[in-house]
């Protein structure tokens, strides 16, 4: 076999299978159900140990009947979110398919955390807006209202420009999983995000507490011919613009192994902000505009030949240089 044009092989052939990480959060308004859908997505893709399922299930804050567990505690991690039934501050939980990779942010629904909200979303790919069903209120007029807080997390969305919009109409089982209320609210939306400029919307029915149409389909939504949240979620493609751009990587620790030795191995360690690194290519150091090769690129995973924008990597070099944290690497050119 020929190793020099094995690796790139063998990147072509991931990228086949498996698609990019995707960064998404849940946005919607107090108890529409965000917590409950992370859940479910964890429990029903296998993204949680035995000893978290046991450990909510025998939680004193729990708020379902009898033996079901309450999946929201999975990402209410605070007290006071089990305490008062809501989150506070943005919960982070990452699971991962055999398609893809996921970083899931839960966010506040209420309105006085919505800074926090606005921090989950700021690195966000995709964004779920849960809409409660039971909530929305439908005029004998046909005429719909849509909640505030959904209005004010859609334009949020548009503002920090994420590209993908997913509308949940979540608590379906609430309305006998009817499809006349489930498109007047769609329809409502949709004349919101157009209005909004929003491009890219995908409206799915589903109930996070019964676990409908979240990673299974279910019987209880025949009607609905699209595909499953998960499915959704696994097919959105993710632009990477910073992977256009120049190199540029901050160093974030200075990795040694034994400090007093002239010769001890040096590792500067970070995360790529944009472009892409090879072993071989020629750096800039700033700001002490000194040049230097990359001899080796380390991962917990082992040696790599190239590396892109957003992996966290440990850079070798081919001389010692006075690098120190905060101090930048970037292209020579």
């Amino acid at each position: 076999m020929n190793a020099a044009v094995a690796p790139e092989q063998s990147h072509a052939a991931t990228q086949t299978h498996e698609r990019g990480l995707l960064r998404f959060i849940t946005a919607g308004s107090v108890d529409d159900g965000k917590s409950t859908l992370i859940g479910r997505l964890l429990f029903d893709s296998k993204g949680i140990f035995a000893d978290q399922l046991d450990a909510i299930s025998r939680a004193k804050h729990k708020r379902t009947v009898g033996d079901t567990v309450d999946l929201s505690l999975l990402t209410d991690g605070l007290e006071a979110e089990r305490e008062q039934g809501i989150t506070i501050d943005v919960a982070y939980r990452y699971f991962a398919t055999p398609k893809r990779k996921f970083i899931i942010a839960d966010t506040p629904g209420h309105e006085q955390y919505t800074r926090n909200m606005v921090t989950g979303a700021s690195t966000a790919d995709a964004v779920i807006i849960l809409v409660d069903v039971s909530k929305v209120k439908l005029g004998d007029d046909g005429s719909v209202e849509l909640l505030t807080q959904t209005k004010r997390h859609s334009t949020i969305a548009h503002l920090l420009r994420i590209e993908h919009v997913i509308v949940a109409i979540n608590k379906m089982d609430l309305v006998g999983y009817d499809r006349t209320v489930y498109d007047r609210i769609v329809g409502a939306y949709q004349a919101f995000a157009q209005q909004l400029g929003l491009k890219d919307v995908h409206p799915i029915p589903l109930s996070a507490l019964a676990g409908d149409n979240v990673v299974a389909k279910g019987d209880k939504l025949a009607w609905y011919q699209g595909p499953t949240l998960i499915e959704l979620l696994e097919s959105l493609s993710v632009v990477e613009q910073a992977h256009a751009q120049p190199f540029r990587f901050p160093v974030q620790l200075v990795a040694r192994h034994n400090g007093h030795e002239a010769n001890d191995f040096r590792g500067y360690m970070g995360r790529i902000e944009a472009g892409q690194v090879r072993r071989g290519d020629q750096v800039l150091v700033l700001p002490g505009n000194q040049n230097a090769t990359v001899k080796d690129i380390q991962t917990l995973d082992g040696s790599l030949e190239v590396a892109n924008a957003g992996q966290s990597v440990t850079l070798l070099l081919d001389q010692y240089l006075d690098i120190s944290r905060g101090d930048m690497l970037a292209a020579a050119s």
